[in-house]
């Protein structure tokens, strides 16, 4: 994430639609609040710091550089003291006051500082893993964000990085690096502290791994599912374009989903628009929908996160994409609002409304403008887009995209999200 930089002006929003750009979207209408005050807390992620704004933009909290937790109402920093040991804190992310210290012997450091790669979270929060940062060597430790289990350290002889840790604090998911792009995924077993033998694959997907567990791919974007069970991660086959690789962290087990849009027939256009693709997890009612989404090719699936394929595929209009690498890579690409019937996705330039319903693009929002981050408003009302720049947050109608404020930041942001009330 980069460091934080005095605003710029954002250019104006205008909202343009390919349907009604007014019509609610929700089973049963109601009145926009968007241009009324508003309660919402935002969370802006930079290089060095992670700053909490109220909806006036109005700082609430700055709390230095940490891993936030679901809904950012926790958030966890380490600090290496000058005897070379870490301090662990656990953060009141309303407050920025610390709550609680767990002290660990010797150096360690966030998994997600070694290049795009998730936070080191389990899905609920609960167990956050660190990594030795020294190169010669692979090292984990867990630790129970309660404070009611002991850190446990995991000494693996190899090269791995973190991939995912279970809720229950039992299995710890290992990516080995291979040559280029090839990966196995390995599971080491908590309590023992020791590697389970074999790979985590799937052995129906010949197409993405050999007969060793060996796939090919590099990582893209990650969500966890609905249960915290599974854990979907987008990966780019070096030939065959994008596809999910769904790991059940309970069973220890995984399944590759293939039949993304652009799987196995990937252009130089396709494979320049990688960056763009985004995993969004929703609901309707009481079922969980999860999307894969790619607001630059105008592709979207939807994915059925408890039978772990793909229902249904659709297209979007969009601008014609050109095979130019992508001149930014989203952060949070696309937002469900928690109606669980708006789809926000984020395109090279504007955001395109999709309707979950049957998937249907209802509108563009602000067309001549970049963003890298969305996020929406508890109440469904709003939708916060953070620039291409990171430098200014435009809030806009959730509904109609009418803009309602730009906030501009003291320093630029490379994510952004709303804080659980």
């Amino acid at each position: 994430m980069r460091r934080l930089l005095a605003a710029a002006v954002l250019p104006a929003i205008v909202a343009a639609a390919c349907g009604s750009a007014g019509q609610d979207l929700s089973p049963t209408g109601s009145t926009s609040p968007a241009a009324t005050r508003a309660s919402d807390t935002l969370v802006l992620g930079g290089a060095d710091r992670t700053t909490v704004i109220d909806a006036s933009g109005r700082l609430v909290a700055d709390l230095g550089h940490v891993i936030g937790a679901p809904g950012w109402t926790t958030a966890f920093a380490t600090e290496i003291d000058t005897a070379g040991n870490t301090a662990v804190r656990v953060i009141d992310a309303r407050t920025g006051q610390t709550t609680r210290t767990t002290q660990l012997a010797g150096r360690w450091a966030p998994v997600a500082e070694y290049g795009n790669a998730p936070s080191g979270l389990s899905p609920s929060g609960r167990w956050l893993v660190l990594a030795d940062p020294r190169p010669d060597r692979t090292a984990f430790q867990v630790i129970d964000t309660t404070g009611k289990v002991q850190p446990k350290r995991i000494d693996i002889p190899g090269r791995y990085s973190f991939d995912a840790v279970a809720d229950n604090g039992e299995s710890l998911y290992l990516v080995e690096r291979l040559q280029r792009t090839q990966y196995r995924v390995r599971v080491a077993d908590v309590p023992s502290g020791s590697l389970v033998p074999g790979s985590i694959i799937d052995v129906k997907q010949v197409t993405t791994a050999d007969q060793n567990g060996v796939m090919n791919g590099s990582y893209t974007t990650a969500t966890a599912g609905p249960n915290g069970d599974w854990y979907f991660s987008v990966y780019q086959h070096p030939t065959k374009g994008p596809y999910i690789h769904a790991l059940n962290t309970s069973a220890r087990i995984a399944e590759c989903i293939l039949d993304l849009p652009t799987f196995g027939n990937a252009g130089a256009v396709e494979m320049a628009k990688q960056p763009f693709w985004s995993l969004a997890l929703g609901k309707q009612q009481l079922t969980s929908r999860l999307y894969a989404v790619n607001g630059a090719l105008g592709q979207l699936a939807l994915v059925d996160p408890y039978e772990i394929k793909v229902k249904q595929l659709a297209t979007f209009k969009v601008p014609a994409p050109s095979s130019k690498p992508a001149a930014f890579t989203p952060q949070s690409g696309a937002a469900v609002s928690p109606d669980g019937y708006r789809l926000y996705v984020l395109g090279e330039s504007g955001i395109y409304l999709i309707d979950t319903t049957d998937l249907s693009l209802r509108a563009t929002f602000a067309p001549g403008a970049a963003f890298r981050g969305l996020a929406v408003s508890p109440d469904n009302g709003r939708l916060y887009a953070l620039a291409a720049d990171g430098r200014s947050v435009a809030v806009l109608d959730a509904r109609t995209g009418r803009p309602a404020a730009t906030l501009q930041l003291a320093s630029a942001a490379d994510s952004i999200a709303i804080q659980k009330p």
